[in-house]
């Protein structure tokens, strides 16, 4: 049942590799997140019922740490405007801000660490970073093998990888 589960998402990655790339961000951004879910329940060789449980609960973890990004970016508002005159006092602030908001989101990942283990346990969370690494890396390679002009090695053109 497992193997029929990972055959069903990684079809429907391929299905989607073979489909235009699309200019539009948000699509991209939702095709990478669906190979991302195919290949980490395949590194993880997650169950069904595992992959019912495990999701939701990563998905959860991910969702309140891109909040507490967003209200970091915030504290960085007055630097990215370009206000280049600010006071020793602000930039205390923004750096006490950034350290707050990085404590929070290891806290974060220290409670839903402990969540998504009770589901399939602390060996496969470290596998579960090993393979975020891995994933995250392989679409680096990708993207900078697609960019326009790039060559790979001895002046060949880059081949895009399939994660």
């Amino acid at each position: 049942m497992k193997h029929v589960l990972v055959s069903i998402i990684l079809l429907g990655s391929l299905t989607a590799f073979a489909q235009e790339r699309s200019k539009n961000p948000k699509i991209q951004k939702e095709k990478i997140e669906q190979r991302k879910i195919a290949f980490l329940t395949q590194k993880l060789e997650l169950t069904t019922e595992e992959a019912q449980e495990f999701w939701p609960i990563y998905n959860e973890m991910h969702k309140k740490i891109k909040e507490n990004r967003s209200s970091m970016k915030k504290l960085y508002a007055p630097i990215k405007e370009g206000k280049t005159e600010l006071d020793d006092a602000t930039y205390r602030s923004i750096i006490q801000g950034s350290r707050e908001s990085e404590e929070k989101s290891l806290e974060i990942k220290n409670e839903y660490g402990d969540k998504m283990a009770e589901v399939i346990g602390y060996k496969r969370i470290f596998e579960l970073k090993m393979a975020e690494k891995e994933f995250k890396k392989r679409l680096m390679e990708r993207m900078k093998g697609s960019q326009p002009g790039k060559k790979g090695e001895m002046g060949k053109p880059n081949q895009r990888n399939l994660i």
